[in-house]
């Protein structure tokens, strides 16, 4: 599962690029003040299984590769990562997970281009596994959080569709040419979250199952089929 830090696993004290969640299990985030996208998780299980072994192989691989990936083995995950796991699986057993940080906020953040090859290494690293793996990346489109004030509650619907569109087509070269500057203008600031994902897909096209305008924030569900 790959998504972003809110700014409450991590802090400034060390703000990762790309991080790796290694250990037997991950704890839920728990907040004494927690944000309404957290606070509805509170009836989920407090302890979430890892997949020890698929975690290590992509550090370690990783790091033959040329990705000098973090690791950690006490960050919490929150609705980045459990709301997706919630909705797919409800009441059914959470198989054993492997979160993967991608920083989408704190300047310099990694390039698309980066996120994306960084999915594909997931992907060789998978394809060499006895492993079935489904890959999930989470994070709105276009929206403006709090670190960006005096836009908050704006969105880019033009920018969304063209990423959707390019996406639908399979056109990814022009996804990899995408900038930090372009994505923090148009408020797709976690969309570095699913150019891991495309990384790990390519060249497959994608079937767009959702798209919606929300307040504050406008948001898609996206499903890659492969052979």
């Amino acid at each position: 599962m790959v998504a972003d830090d809110h700014l409450n696993a991590f802090s400034f004290n060390a703000v990762p690029a790309l991080c790796v969640r290694i250990g037997r299990d991950v704890q839920r985030m728990t907040q004494d003040h927690a944000e309404a996208f957290d606070k509805v998780l509170e009836h989920m299980p407090e302890r979430y299984p890892l997949h020890e072994d698929l975690a290590n192989a992509i550090l370690e691989q990783g790091l033959e590769a040329g990705f000098d990936l973090a690791l950690s083995w006490e960050a919490p995950v929150d609705h980045a990562f459990l709301s997706p796991v919630n909705t797919m699986h409800g009441a059914r057993p959470i198989p054993p997970l492997v979160p993967i940080w991608v920083n989408c906020f704190v300047a310099p953040q990694p390039t698309a281009r980066r996120c994306f090859a960084f999915g594909q290494h997931i992907a060789r690293v998978v394809a060499r596994s006895p492993w079935s793996v489904g890959i999930i990346a989470t994070g709105g489109l276009s929206h403006f959080p709090e670190l960006s004030l005096p836009r908050v509650g704006e969105t880019d619907t033009v920018f969304d569709r063209k990423l959707i569109h390019w996406m639908e087509r399979g056109e990814h070269e022009p996804l990899l040419e995408l900038t930090t500057a372009e994505l923090h203008k148009a408020g797709e600031h976690e969309f570095l979250n699913w150019m891991v994902l495309l990384g790990a897909v390519t060249p497959a096209r994608a079937d767009v199952r959702y798209f919606g305008e929300l307040r504050r924030i406008n948001m898609a569900a996206v499903e890659w089929s492969l052979p």
